[in-house]
């Protein structure tokens, strides 16, 4: 069954992936490394936008995405993921940022996160609001 791809929906997902068999969540880990967009079209319910967006991302973010996912997962934790309602019907193209931050025990972390396991991995999108600009 093909999730939305809100809040719920990846948090349903996540909660899937991490209460699997090994097994089974190495072949998701697995295939969200060798193939993000597909990964993303066979779990969520995408609109056609959504489907745009994703054959349109750079190769360095599909990949960083991948790892981060990848990692996580691979360290049982959930992607603290966060999809900001957009005010304007999202059927529509808002722009939007995609806010990324990795937590990696090979890294020197910032100060603020020295409590963060290895394999944090966040992704907010946030909606740019264009009415005011």
């Amino acid at each position: 069954m093909k999730r939305t791809f809100d809040q719920a929906g990846v948090n349903d997902l996540q909660e899937e992936v991490l209460t699997a068999t090994y097994a089974d969540r190495l072949a998701m880990i697995n295939f969200v490394m060798s193939d993000l967009v597909g990964f993303m079209l066979a779990y969520f319910d995408l609109r056609l936008s959504q489907i745009q967006y994703l054959n349109t991302m750079s190769l360095a973010l599909k990949t960083e995405l991948s790892i981060g996912i990848a990692d996580s997962w691979n360290n049982n934790l959930a992607v603290d993921f966060q999809k900001e309602s957009s005010s304007a019907d999202e059927e529509e193209d808002t722009p939007k940022d995609i806010i990324l931050s990795r937590y990696n025990s090979s890294s020197t972390p910032p100060v603020t996160s020295n409590l963060l396991p290895t394999g944090y991995f966040s992704i907010r999108i946030v909606y740019r609001n264009t009415a005011y600009r």
